[in-house]
């Protein structure tokens, strides 16, 4: 049987034995107001709703490590798990969205495009990057340039994955375990080349709250729900209602 959106208490900090969980990745990008709202640009008032609604509602706020740790069945999930993650690597995560998760108690992992880092204002310096670790939060790749990894020749690949892994790892001082596929796409050659560069896990832009562990290429195409600026669809589509 599936588990439901709510789980039982009873299935509490259980190992993952299903080959289908109920496990949301949440995806954001901006942390920021703009005159016309849209999916790539949540306020920091309704991140916070969003945040406290999770709380309010009995979500428990869990890292990727403990996502991948729960689909081999090495460690058990809490009562309504939901991870956060962030792509692109923008300044208005830090500046807005960090205090936020702070305020809650939340980890989230941020995935770092390369050709962003300290860009003017737009991208993230290392030494803010150095901050969300020590807060507690997870750094990952999303490839150095952004480009449609689908589309690319072997050696492209290798190196957006590869460069993006070392130069992270160079400059932080961490290993680097999780990849963001950019725009989401990916082929069965970009899936054996991220596992073979060395990551653990890989997100897509999959619409989907529950995970599909199936077969072990699956860890590499885990599905996020890509959160628009405001609640009514929020609600829905972290309980997997709704999903467009």
């Amino acid at each position: 049987a599936i588990p439901s959106p709510a789980p039982s208490p009873t299935q509490s900090l259980t190992k993952i034995t299903l080959e289908k969980f109920y496990a949301p990745i949440l995806l954001y990008h901006h942390i920021a107001d703009r005159k016309i709202q849209n999916s790539y640009y949540v306020s920091p008032k309704i991140f916070d709703e969003q945040m406290r609604w999770l709380k309010e509602n009995g979500y428990h706020i869990i890292s990727l490590d403990d996502l991948y740790e729960a689909s081999l069945g090495k460690k058990g999930l809490p009562e309504k798990p939901a991870v956060i993650s962030f792509d692109d690597g923008v300044t208005d995560q830090f500046t807005n969205g960090l205090p936020i998760l702070k305020k809650y108690g939340y980890t989230a992992t941020f995935f770092i495009k390369l050709n962003n880092v300290g860009r003017g204002k737009g991208g993230l310096t290392w030494g803010q990057m150095k901050e969300l670790l020590a807060a507690d939060m997870t750094i990952g790749s999303h490839s150095v340039n952004h480009d449609n990894m689908a589309l690319m020749d072997l050696k492209t690949l290798d190196y957006e994955l590869r460069e993006s892994k070392y130069i992270l790892e160079a400059n932080l001082g961490i290993k680097i375990k999780y990849f963001s596929f950019p725009g989401g796409a990916y082929t069965q050659t970009t899936v054996k080349e991220v596992k073979l560069a060395g990551y653990l896990a890989a997100v897509t832009t999959k619409h989907k709250v529950y995970q599909e562990i199936k077969k072990p290429d699956d860890i590499f195409i885990l599905p996020r729900v890509h959160i628009d600026d405001e609640m009514p669809t929020f609600i829905d589509w972290v309980q997997g209602k709704n999903l467009k």
